[in-house]
C-alpha cells in the first residue's frame, strides 16, 4: 500500500475519550485516503496557519480512524479549545510525517537481539503504533518495551500492554514509575531501568520517544552500554 505524501486535508473528530487528568485519546475521521505506517506523525490544528505535532498512536484502525493520544502540557488557550471539542468537529491534519521507522533487516525473526521500544508519557503513542505493526508480523524478533511515567493512572493503556505481553510470546513489558512508589512497579528513570535489565545493549536496536531531556540521557548512556548510535532512533 502506498504511503500519503503530508498535505492537509480536513478530519472530523468522532470520539474523545478521557484518559486521565492532562491526556486523551482522539479518533479522528479522514475526509480522504490517508495510508501512514507507526512510528509516523501528523501537524494538528483548528486552520492552516497553527498546525502542533502529535504522533500517531495504533497501526491501522479497521474503521480507518486516526488515534492519538495528547497530553495537556502546555495549560495553553489551544489546548484548553482541543480538550473542549465535540464529536463533529472540524480539524485540519496534514501528513503523515516521518519520525520512527524499523528497517527490514531489523525486523527479521532471526535476529537475535531484541527491539527494544521505550516510551516517557504520551511518548507511548508512537511506541505503540511500532509496536502493532511488529505484532502484526508473520515473524518477528523478540520486542521488549518500557513505558516510563510519572505515576500509576498515568500509565492509561497498562492493562492493554498487560494483555498483549499474555497473548505474545516475544513480548515484554516493564512499566517504571519516576514519582510514585508501588510495589507492583520499578521505581527510577525508565532508561535507567534498561541498563539495569541489560547493562550490554551491542546488538540491539532502540527507539526512544519522550521528553527531549530523557531522550538525550538515554543516548548518551546506551552507548556507553555498547550500543551502536545508528541503531538508536
Amino acid at each position: 500500500m502506498a504511503l500519503s505524501t503530508p498535505h492537509l486535508q480536513d478530519m472530523t473528530l468522532v470520539r474523545r475519550q478521557s484518559l486521565t487528568d492532562d491526556t486523551c485519546k482522539l479518533f479522528l475521521q479522514p475526509s480522504e485516503p490517508f495510508h501512514y505506517r507507526g512510528g509516523q506523525y501528523v501537524m494538528l490544528g483548528f486552520n492552516d496557519t497553527e498546525l502542533k505535532p502529535f504522533s500517531i498512536a495504533a497501526a491501522h484502525h479497521q474503521d480507518d480512524l486516526i488515534e492519538l493520544h495528547i497530553r495537556d502540557h502546555e495549560q495553553s488557550a489551544w489546548m484548553q479549545q482541543l480538550f473542549a471539542l465535540e464529536p463533529g468537529a472540524a480539524l485540519r491534519v496534514k501528513g503523515p510525517n516521518d519520525q520512527y521507522h524499523l528497517d527490514a533487516e531489523a525486523v527479521k525473526a532471526e535476529t537475535f537481539s531484541p527491539i527494544i521500544l521505550i516510551a516517557g508519557g504520551t511518548g507511548f503513542a508512537p511506541m505503540k503504533a511500532v509496536l502493532d505493526e511488529l505484532l502484526a508480523l508473520e515473524t518477528h524478533p523478540p520486542i521488549v518495551f518500557y513505558w516510563g511515567a510519572r505515576t500509576r493512572k498515568d500509565l492509561y493503556d497498562h492493562e492493554r500492554m498487560l494483555q498483549l505481553a499474555d497473548t505474545h510470546t516475544l513480548l515484554h513489558y516493564t512499566p517504571v514509575l519516576s514519582e510514585e512508589k508501588d510495589s507492583d512497579f520499578y521505581t527510577g528513570l525508565v532508561h535507567q531501568q534498561v541498563l539495569a535489565d541489560r547493562p550490554d545493549l551491542s546488538g540491539c536496536r532502540v527507539l526512544v520517544c519522550g521528553p527531549w531531556p530523557m531522550q538525550e540521557a538515554a543516548k548518551a548512556d546506551f552507548v556507553a552500554a555498547g550500543l551502536d548510535e545508528t541503531l538508536f532512533n
